[in-house]
This record gives structure tokens, sequence and C-alpha cells, in this order.
């Protein structure tokens, strides 16, 4: 019993000491991580939402190739979850505009599909230090102009 307490107390203190060296990070490591943090896609609500119909996977692809066709990179994809996500494009100098494009498409029927798209935008201030990005907003007109895009590419694949 006694050997047993004691390679229990052994465990433990190495536990504590291995997460007391792994938490350890300094000011520009946390920063660090904020900024990275704050760049990777977040839900969001709103956007366009439209009706095409067209099986699932028929506009699921169609979705995916043309946007791929528009150059934009794609860095979250999922047929499962119905998911593209565009990589974000950044413009500006001082003040930078980061925007990407969301599309979610919903499997209503065999033969119907709702595509939701939002393109977001989130800012940040890149002067002496590279700040983080503040949270997405939708951008409804941008939204709207890609969803006609996109439901015209779809009709077009058919």
């Amino acid at each position: 019993m006694l050997k047993y307490s004691l390679a229990l107390f052994i465990c433990a203190a190495t536990m504590v000491a291995a997460g007391s060296i792994l938490c350890a990070q300094s000011r520009s490591e946390k920063k660090e991580a904020r900024i990275a943090e704050s760049s990777q896609p977040k839900n969001v609500k709103g956007g366009t939402v439209f009706q095409v119909g067209i099986p699932y996977e028929k506009t699921y692809d169609a979705v995916l190739n043309h946007l791929k066709r528009q150059g934009y990179t794609i860095e979250v994809s999922g047929k499962e979850t119905g998911q593209v996500i565009t990589a974000m494009d950044i413009k500006g100098g001082y003040t930078q505009t980061g925007t990407r494009v969301q599309v979610t498409c919903i499997k209503d029927n065999d033969t119907q599909t709702s595509i939701r798209v939002a393109v977001t935008e989130q800012k940040r201030k890149k002067l002496l230090q590279v700040e983080p990005w503040d949270d997405p907003k939708v951008n409804e007109a941008e939204s709207r102009k890609t969803a006609e895009e996109i439901k015209a590419a779809v009709a077009a694949a058919t």
C-alpha cells in the first residue's frame, strides 16, 4: 500500500510539473496565439439564402467548382457538413480588411437544395504590431452578388 501511494504521488507530481512547463507561455506567444485564433473561420448569422431544384451532391460540386474557377483558395470544405469556406483575402496597408466567402448547402429533399451564402469581412490594424482580427461581419451586398453568381453557376452545371 505504501509503494502504491508513493508511486501515485510521484506520478501526480510529475504531471503537475509537466503541466506548468507546457502552460508557460510568454506574452508574445500568447499574442501570436490570439492573432492566429482570430484569423480562423467563424460561423456567422445572415447572408443570402436561396433554393435550387437540383440534388445535393450536384449542387455542392457546382458550388465548389465555381469558387475554384473564380480564383478562391478553399480553406475548409466538407460534403458531409455541406460547408465551403474560402481562405481570407487580405487587402490594405496599415488598416487591413480580410474577406472570406462561406457557403452552406442544405439538403431539403432528394431534388431540392438550399444554399446559404455569406461574405464576411474582418478588420485589423497593422501598425508597429499586428493586432488580432475583429469579429466577422456579413457584407449583405456582396453576399447577394456572390449568391447570384453561384445561382447562375449551379443552374449552368445541370
